[in-house]
């Protein structure tokens, strides 16, 4: 991201000169936003912003969300945040789309509350909600970040038939480190990228300002999602059903976060790799599904160090360093998927066996 474009950002996403709006006390860094489009400035016709939510489904703690709404409180307009369903996705089955669209469901409610619009669309983005964006007079578009080949297509392919006079801005909402600013490059192993994250943690590893009641109506108001019809819509296999104890959504996912602190935390530091003992948070779906923040988490778990200082440090490290390695890996290594994306060393190694 070039010095021109994070100025260009800074001026759309902090001013608020002219408005009678306040936001949080709280900064925004800057530096988790990247420039997509051609333009940066906001069409004169705009009547609203999107957030298109993708891989972080929350309200709350969202960085991709908050950047949206000092957007859309910036040009004074209306909020729709709106997510795009497909009919399947890679070898997902009704378990994970029933824990995915309940999470759906509760950020519908909490949006409704905050007067900030959600709109389930069903089909990719190129064509839905590109044709959502005209039709409402949007004027800038926000979407939160993916290393995953699938993903980026979909950003691609979106960006190449979004109108070229409105803005479209991605926000790291999932790393506390974003992504770019983490490392420019593939890196090996943990201990290559530990340094360059826990050196910028003081940095990134922020409280986050809440999402605010949005004082801008739509004209628009959307539609209550039909949740049944939603599900009946997807062709997956239906044979795999839901599991009891990970419940949705992002209340859920807090719970079991305090759980882990009340329960596992004191023994994770020495004993999370012992199966027959409850040492793990047991926080994966949620993380996955994006319906917690690990940031959220980190600055929780954090607090308790001076009681669980090995296991705050342990957790820790498998949360933030060998976490975001991952998605450093699957985003500089186009072959992060098969064969060749292993070392020359590790191919070497199979071939001979």
């Amino acid at each position: 991201m070039t010095t021109s474009k994070i100025q260009v950002v800074k001026a759309q996403g902090t001013s608020l000169h002219g408005t009678n709006v306040s936001l949080p006390d709280a900064p925004f860094d800057l530096r988790r936003v990247k420039l997509l489009s051609s333009v940066n400035q906001v069409p004169s016709y705009i009547k609203g912003v999107v957030y298109w939510m993708s891989r972080d489904a929350r309200v709350q703690d969202n960085w991709a969300m908050l950047f949206a709404q000092r957007l859309a409180l910036k040009n004074r307009v209306a909020l729709h945040v709106c997510y795009c369903l497909l009919p399947k996705f890679l070898d997902a089955t009704i378990r994970h789309f029933r824990f995915l669209l309940s999470g759906l469901q509760e950020v519908e409610s909490e949006l409704k509350s905050l007067n900030i619009e959600f709109h389930l669309l069903r089909g990719a983005a190129d064509e839905v909600l590109c044709d959502f964006v005209k039709k409402n007079y949007i004027g800038a578009v926000v979407t939160d970040f993916s290393p995953l080949r699938t993903p980026l297509s979909w950003v691609d392919s979106f960006k190449r038939n979004l109108s070229q006079d409105i803005p479209f801005w991605q926000v790291d909402a999932h790393n506390i480190v974003p992504l770019w600013a983490a490392s420019d490059q593939l890196e090996s192993a943990a201990y290559t990228i530990r340094g360059k994250i826990k050196g910028q943690l003081k940095e990134f590893l922020t409280p986050f300002p809440p999402v605010l009641k949005h004082p801008f109506s739509s004209s628009e108001k959307a539609e209550l999602v039909d949740w049944e019809l939603a599900e009946s819509s997807l062709q997956v296999d239906r044979s795999v059903g839901e599991v009891a104890w990970a419940q949705p959504g992002t209340a859920a996912a807090h719970k079991m976060l305090q759980h882990f602190i009340s329960n596992g935390l004191r023994l994770y530091g020495t004993m999370r790799n012992e199966p027959n003992v409850k040492a793990q948070s047991n926080l994966s779906p949620w993380i996955h599904f994006g319906h917690i923040s690990v940031q959220r988490c980190a600055l929780t778990i954090q607090e308790l160090r001076s009681k669980y200082p090995e296991s705050v440090d342990s957790w820790l490290e498998q949360a933030i360093i060998r976490r975001e390695l991952a998605d450093n890996f699957c985003y500089y290594n186009p072959n992060y998927d098969n064969f060749n994306g292993a070392d020359g060393w590790a191919r070497k190694t199979l071939d001979d066996h």
